[in-house]
């Protein structure tokens, strides 16, 4: 830092120093509308939203921002600024080591992310709703799960589906502002659908109260009749990278009504201590459970022993991954009771959500 009346501090090349002013306000300051995270929240996306493009390479920025009280600058001494700035840096999530073809994954990565950016910017934005229902009355209903597509073309059938942009994000570190916009289109079709039971599913990485979150927390904070009809699902795809981070992220959002749940149950590792740190109310089984089951004993005693488990760490279980009718008899045989799959979707129900209107397409599938 050149100056101490500086505005701007470079700490790293990829970490900068805003020192305070009029725009940001305290919490409980009555001169702004927003509070100091929301505010914190739309300079994250004013500067994340746009690509970045240098030496033939476009890419999206991986973004943290935070603030810490301190002093005006000139009245600090030299060490006190040197403290400060050392103290305002954020350390990095992830600490993965270069392997070989590392350069040419991350372009081929940053290349779908990047499209998948133009693609929300131009409200391309897509659902389909999943439904989770009564394996014995399939008009027993227990939420809307919203599945999210994208559409390349505005009226055209192009799409990127989740199975290909989801783990591109995942890779890259840059799930939170796209499990921010999903939230927000669930939460806005709540608000527009008040007898409907809806779910929205959010990476591990993304599960964690920081500023990405500001409006979406203090909607649902002060909206509960919302909050108690939203499920929030947390995939367990991946190990966890840090549980406490989870356990408060699930815990803030339980203490506004919202119901928990972890997706993807026994695909990976640490599944045991997931859930004591979520202390989820439903375990949705990872598909290959019920696949197992369809084609032996064994994997038939293997779902029977999970649903006991599971039953002992959430009052719901669901087994996910119903894609033919012999899958509902092979889950009703292993006492299954709520199941989700992509035979469910001919199943006719009494009325399917929506989206409120706009200039976001939808699809209900």
């Amino acid at each position: 830092m050149t100056s101490v009346k500086a505005d701007l501090a470079s700490l790293r090349d990829d970490c900068f120093l805003l020192w305070g002013n009029d725009f940001f306000m305290k919490d409980d300051c009555s001169a702004s509308e927003q509070s100091a995270s929301e505010q914190l929240e739309s300079l994250l996306l004013a500067l994340g939203n746009k690509p970045i493009s240098a030496r033939g390479i476009t890419a999206l920025a991986r973004l943290h921002v935070n603030w810490i009280d301190v002093q005006a600058p000139d009245q600090m001494g030299d060490s006190e600024i040197e403290l400060t700035l050392w103290t305002a840096q954020p350390f990095p999530d992830l600490h993965e080591e270069p392997t070989d073809g590392w350069r040419q994954h991350y372009r081929a990565d940053m290349e779908v992310a990047v499209r998948l950016s133009e693609a929300l910017q131009a409200e391309h934005l897509a659902f389909a709703w999943r439904p989770v229902v009564n394996a014995y009355a399939s008009a027993s209903m227990l939420y809307w799960e919203a599945r999210p597509d994208v559409l390349l073309h505005s009226g055209q059938q192009t799409s990127l589906t989740p199975e290909v942009f989801l783990p591109c994000l995942q890779r890259l570190g840059l799930t939170r502002a796209f499990d921010r916009l999903v939230v927000r289109q669930v939460i806005d079709a709540l608000r527009h659908q008040p007898l409907v039971q809806l779910g929205v599913s959010l990476f591990a990485q993304s599960a964690r109260i920081d500023h990405w979150w500001a409006s979406a927390l203090s909607t649902l904070k002060s909206s509960p009749e919302l909050a108690s009809r939203l499920t929030v699902e947390i995939s367990d795809s991946m190990e966890f990278s840090s549980l406490q981070s989870v356990r408060d992220f699930c815990a803030r959002l339980r203490s506004f009504g919202c119901r928990i749940a972890i997706k993807d149950f026994g695909a990976g590792r640490g599944n045991l201590a997931a859930a004591q740190a979520c202390r989820p109310d439903i375990i949705k089984l990872e598909a290959s459970f019920l696949r197992r089951a369809r084609e032996s004993e064994l994997g038939g005693e293997c779902l029977r022993d999970m649903l006991t488990l599971c039953g002992h760490l959430a009052a719901y279980v669901v087994a996910d991954g119903v894609e033919r009718e012999d899958d509902l008899g092979v889950a009703l045989d292993a006492g299954v009771q709520w199941v989700q799959g992509n035979h469910l979707r001919d199943i006719k129900e009494p009325s399917r959500p929506a989206l409120p209107t706009s200039s976001i397409h939808r699809s209900l599938a």
